[in-house]
């Protein structure tokens, strides 16, 4: 069947009723879609008239609009693959085309979504009543937009109105004739009586001039997010939590508060102070503070955000991908995806949200940054805080993982000799040499990558053509994976070294010949190579651990503490908030097997949490739980626990660094020596206690004081104690005595 036949057959087929219009539109494509024609796989059949193939039908017809997710080229041995294609059914009118592409492949329709012209909505600042334009440009006389964090919680203020709301109230106003702008939240009316008194006719808020029960809406804002605040003729950047100020931009320790704000901490605010033009800071009475210019130097210091690009001297384009991620420094947003989202416009990408993936987001950035850019400093980071398989992967699972990586892409040029040496048939060799690029793309196994490698020593590195703060050239460290036995790919497997917590080595510039010098002493030349890269941690997981961690550690499961009447329990949810007062980063459980036995035998190894990776200037904390093997010991007057071992418990606080033996840490985790009367939890009063330690800082000592309190199991109070501990550290140094 030809393009004709087709056309004429779908002509010759009997109009359907309205009701069955879309799935008349539904059979037509599987008609089309069936054709087994010769032509490249760009190709698309165009209907010039819709009217010649569609039925005529008493209301607005509907037509198919398909988009492969993938582009794939044609090779005579492919077996024909199977594409998922997203489909939108959308009005067309009489003077309209149809777009059908035609791939030779076999199609699965998954789904169809029901869509009408999206809009920009905008209020109007002197009623605040929501109207709508096609496009940011449309709005008469321009707009000013809101960048501000939201009320989460009731210490914030008021709950944010919704567009919903604002719809609700600006209805009933219309019936009663007044102005909704007096019924609005505080903060909507503030911003339009000031947008209003600057000259602006409309507004833009992100929590009511967008439709977020709208899946199709809320995903065009958010992928237009950066455009609209760029857009706008003047941007408001409301600190709720700072005072009004005088001679602020004169005075740099009344413009050091500034930066102290909450604002700077979430991660929205980073596109929002970097897009507009024209941004201007408001204290939380509404009070101009400064534009963003008059604080570039502040925010640079502060911040990392080069005063150039706040005052609109270099664009943000020019800086690279390292850098511009490394702004994102420590922010924070509410929901995980969020730290993904709200950086799509500071790299042009757009890309669907979806909510529920967690941190699969940022890796989909990254894999989309990959793609369209060939700035390899995406994976210069350095993640010093995160565990080894996250560290050993080539893509970052947060941006906050680029903190301080000031690595530029810096690719070698053809100089004048070289272009010579292209030219002359001789240097052919040669030629082929310098046509070598760097390549990247996602498999299952890792990133495919074609990159030149330096082997010398005995280890392994990449030269991805990257300069540390514009002078020093840096080499990505990788090593063999040792799990390559589970990979069905035959090509050699590499991982991201990370033996010394550095996954990025210092070198010098490579000699004429080529060769790199390592370590000072060792050096070696580069060849290029095309190896596997591990992208994404290992699909292996630990018992309870999900596949995405919507937090960066994970707390192992103990065993020992999942049977009714297990003797002690230390919840989840209570280690994660000791971890957050004491600021470690890790925790590891040893000891925490499950017993078939229920006797308790004296020597018994203690169920062990140990706390690292919080500094050089702090010991690590090891807590252990154990049962009490000695028979004949008094429970004293705890009836509740009559035959049962009775717990007990120890704190150790232990200086890494200074300490000399090889493995301390088994020494104490194997260790069930301890004192009955002392550490047995039945004696302690109220079932808590409290162990301490002093930190000195050249010779002024900060005390910690840890907290241990056990509370009877609400499941079964009688035999189950459960564990919660407490961090404090005292400010102010004490003087030693």
């Amino acid at each position: 069947m030809n393009r004709r036949t087709a056309c004429k057959y779908a002509h010759d087929v009997p109009a359907l009723p309205p009701h069955h219009a879309d799935l008349y539109s539904l059979l037509l494509l599987s008609l089309l879609c069936s054709l087994h024609l010769s032509a490249p796989y760009s190709e698309s059949l165009f209907l010039h008239n819709p009217h010649e193939c569609l039925p005529r039908r008493p209301r607005l017809s509907s037509l198919l609009l398909l988009t492969p997710f993938v582009h794939l080229a044609p090779s005579p041995d492919s077996p024909s693959i199977d594409h998922t294609i997203p489909v939108r059914i959308l009005p067309y009118s009489s003077s309209s085309s149809i777009c059908v592409p035609l791939v030779g492949s076999r199609y699965r329709l998954p789904f169809f979504e029901s869509t009408q012209d999206l809009s920009m909505w905008v209020l109007s600042t002197d009623r605040a009543e929501l109207h709508s334009f096609r496009t940011p440009e449309e709005v008469p006389g321009g707009f000013a937009a809101l960048s501000h964090t939201w009320n989460n919680e009731p210490e914030d203020g008021p709950p944010e109105q919704s567009f919903q709301e604002v719809r609700k109230i600006q209805e009933r106003c219309a019936k009663d004739g007044t102005n909704p702008r007096d019924f609005v939240g505080e903060k909507i009316r503030r911003c339009c009586e000031l947008a209003q008194k600057h000259g602006f006719k409309w507004l833009w808020i992100d929590t009511c001039c967008i439709d977020k029960t709208s899946s199709a809406e809320l995903s065009e804002a958010i992928n237009s997010m950066f455009r609209y605040y760029a857009l706008a003729r003047v941007c408001y950047g409301y600190l709720r939590d700072v005072r009004d100020l005088d001679n602020i931009c004169y005075d740099y320790e009344q413009a050091y508060r500034v930066k102290e704000s909450i604002w700077f901490s979430r991660g929205w605010t980073l596109q929002e102070l970097i897009a507009p033009r024209f941004f201007l800071f408001l204290s939380q009475s509404w009070t101009v503070l400064g534009t963003k210019a008059d604080f570039a130097n502040v925010l640079e210091r502060s911040h990392g955000i080069p005063a150039t690009v706040l005052r609109l001297e270099v664009s943000h384009t020019e800086f690279s991908i390292a850098q511009r991620m490394s702004w994102f420094g420590y922010r924070q947003t509410t929901r995980v995806e969020d730290e993904a989202y709200c950086l799509l416009g500071l790299f042009d990408i757009h890309m669907p949200p979806l909510y529920g993936e967690g941190r699969n987001a940022f890796r989909r950035l990254q894999e989309e940054i990959m793609r369209q850019s060939a700035d390899t400093t995406l994976f210069a980071w350095w993640g010093y805080h995160l565990d080894q398989d996250l560290r050993s992967c080539l893509l970052a699972p947060s941006p906050s993982s680029f903190y301080g990586s000031d690595i530029t892409y810096t690719p070698p040029r053809c100089n004048k000799e070289q272009a010579h040496l292209i030219q002359n048939d001789a240097a052919l060799e040669y030629q082929d040499e310098l046509q070598d690029e760097m390549t990247f793309s996602v498999t299952p196994d890792g990133i495919l990558a074609h990159i030149p490698l330096i082997v010398c020593g005995g280890q392994t590195f990449a030269d991805l053509y990257w300069i540390f703060r514009g002078s020093t050239p840096v080499l990505l460290h990788l090593e063999a994976d040792s799990s390559q036995r589970r990979h069905a790919s035959r090509r050699p497997l590499y991982v991201v070294s990370v033996r010394d917590k550095f996954r990025i080595t210092y070198t010098d510039p490579p000699s004429k010949s080529g060769r790199y010098t390592i370590d000072g002493r060792r050096s070696a030349p580069a060849s290029w190579r095309t190896i596997l890269i591990k992208h994404r941690p290992s699909p292996r997981r630990l018992p309870g651990q999900l596949s995405d961690l919507r937090t960066l550690s994970f707390i192992p499961a103990a065993p020992t503490q999942l049977t009714l009447n297990a003797p002690f329990r230390f919840d989840e949810a209570c280690i994660q908030s000791f971890m957050r007062q004491s600021g470690v980063g890790k925790v590891e459980v040893r000891n925490g097997q499950f017993c078939e036995s229920r006797v308790v035998n004296l020597g018994h190894p203690p169920t062990t949490y140990i706390f690292t990776l919080r500094s050089v200037l702090f010991p690590d904390i090891i807590i252990k739980i154990g049962q009490c093997g000695q028979e004949g010991f008094s429970t004293g007057d705890q009836p509740w626990l009559p035959r049962r071992a009775p717990v007990w418990a120890k704190v150790h606080f232990v200086w890494v660094g200074r300490n000399d033996e090889p493995d301390i840490f088994t020494k104490l985790s194997n260790d069930a020596e301890h004192d009955c009367w002392e550490d047995h939890v039945s004696q302690w009063p109220d079932l808590q206690k409290s162990f301490h330690v002093d930190r000195d800082f050249s010779g002024l000592v900060v005390e910690e004081e840890l907290t241990l309190s056990f509370t009877r199991c609400p499941i079964n109070p009688g035999g189950t104690l459960v564990l919660d501990a407490s961090y404090k550290e005292f400010g102010l140094p004490i003087l030693p005595h």
